[in-house]
């Protein structure tokens, strides 16, 4: 299948942080793009939940009330 390239710009830190990531994963920057494109064609959408509502942070916090 023939390639193509692309070039996508991102905060450095960003990078950095999804490059170790992905290293401990076993693959390669590369290779989760074109997982999550994948993804994305086969189901049709965003294949995770993007909602503008705040992000709860659980850390040292009891969820019990």
């Amino acid at each position: 299948m023939e390639t193509v390239n692309v070039t996508v710009r991102m905060e450095r830190q960003t990078r950095d942080d999804a490059a170790k990531l992905f290293t401990e994963l076993g693959i390669s920057i590369i290779q989760a793009i074109n997982m999550f494109l994948k993804q994305a064609v086969r189901e049709q959408r965003i294949p995770f939940e993007v909602a503008a509502r705040p992000i709860i942070e659980y850390g040292n916090e009891s969820m019990e009330k």
